[in-house]
């Protein structure tokens, strides 16, 4: 690999960078009016997972809006459902920073199949969220990677 070549790598991937680190900017800088009511009280269906630092996407193994669900109360419970189990549990929310965090999760303990577990295990590193119309990001991983949702009801 010439010179010019590894520059102009090093060039695009720095750009990307700067591109990658002003759009997550300007979402930070979006401090619209949120309450905890745009997130509560609403059935969010898991659509995908996006990794930001890699440019990827990998859409949600499902054929249903009845999997990959969550919805979180207003009592600082949620209920939901990964791809076979039903699962419920606690989170605590703060609107003003827009973290969130799943404290717990119970359900029937039974494997799960597809996107199931990594659904799962995904809730529970969640620590951040953004909510922008019908779509909601749980975002974890220092917010380099979210699990998104559409709204169902």
């Amino acid at each position: 690999m010439t010179i010019n070549k590894i520059l102009r790598t090093i060039l695009t991937s720095l750009a990307t960078a700067a591109c990658l680190l002003i759009s997550s900017c300007s979402q930070e800088n979006e401090k619209e009016n949120i309450s905890k009511y745009d997130v509560v009280n609403i059935k969010w269906h898991l659509t995908k997972f996006v990794d930001i630092a890699n440019n990827k996407e990998k859409l949600a193994e499902s054929n249903s809006n009845n999997v990959y669900w969550i919805k979180f109360l207003t009592d600082d419970e949620f209920e939901g459902k990964a791809y076979l189990n039903k699962i419920n549990g606690n989170y605590n929310i703060d609107v003003e920073t827009r973290t969130i965090n799943i404290l717990n999760i119970e359900g029937n303990e039974s494997y799960e199949l597809y996107d199931g577990d990594k659904f799962l295990n995904l809730l529970y590193l969640t620590n951040s969220f953004h909510v922008s119309g019908d779509t909601l990001r749980l975002l974890y991983n220092n917010r380099m990677n979210y699990m998104q949702f559409e709204r169902l009801d």
